[in-house]
């Protein structure tokens, strides 16, 4: 029986406005097992980002989570501290949002903020982090490695920021992808072949993926 990663229980995130109460993720359950694909579809407001964001522990305010259990490899994420899920975070569970732009600094290159993640989550020379953005780069099908991370993002087309901000979630090998709608703005094409890319790297990592989406395509 394969194992499972990630088991979510009758979890419960609501939000408390000035309006009254909105049931954001009301009652939701499902498992995912390694190495596997899970969907989360459904129509923009009906809670796939908030379920997301309830598993990686940083739902906003006012929102919060009611009741539930999230097991990821056993452990309950509602039992955590903040320290505690920071480990979590960016480390064992990778995040790529809808808008690769939220997670690409401007000022620096794609080399250097690839970099800084790397060099994050493990001690190594300047060259070796060099080697291994390259390898990143290489792995998420970006043309031209060693050319591509010297530009900054804005010399980079929609579909290419958004491998770099794939590459940047699977710095540092986590077991667990989760992609909120990362095939929003761009074209037809360009969607199929980042969709085709993350099918790609879950198998070819042994990584559990979550795809939230509203396209029931």
């Amino acid at each position: 029986m394969p194992e499972t990663v990630l088991q979510v229980d009758d979890l419960k995130t609501y939000f408390f406005t000035e309006a009254g109460v909105v049931r954001a993720v009301d009652g939701v359950s499902f498992s995912l097992a390694k190495g596997k694909p899970l969907g989360l579809v459904g129509e923009s407001g009906s809670g796939k980002t908030v379920t997301a964001l309830s598993v990686l522990g940083v739902v906003p305010r006012p929102g919060r989570i009611v009741s539930g259990r999230i097991l990821f490899e056993g452990e309950n994420l509602l039992e955590k501290t903040e320290d505690e899920m920071r480990g979590f975070r960016g480390k064992r569970i990778g995040y790529v949002s809808q808008d690769p732009n939220s997670s690409l600094d401007p000022l620096f290159t794609v080399g250097n903020q690839l970099s800084e993640v790397v060099t994050t989550h493990e001690k190594m020379s300047k060259e070796a982090a060099g080697e291994k953005v390259v390898d990143l780069l290489r792995l998420v099908r970006i043309p031209e490695p060693e050319t591509r991370m010297k530009a900054y993002p804005h010399e980079l087309s929609g579909g290419m920021r958004q491998r770099i901000a794939i590459a940047r979630a699977l710095a540092s090998e986590p077991d667990l992808l989760i992609a909120d709608e990362p095939t929003t703005n761009l074209d037809v094409t360009i969607q199929a072949q980042v969709l085709e890319l993350l099918r790609a790297l879950e198998r070819e990592l042994d990584m559990s993926l979550i795809l939230v989406t509203h396209d029931m395509g």
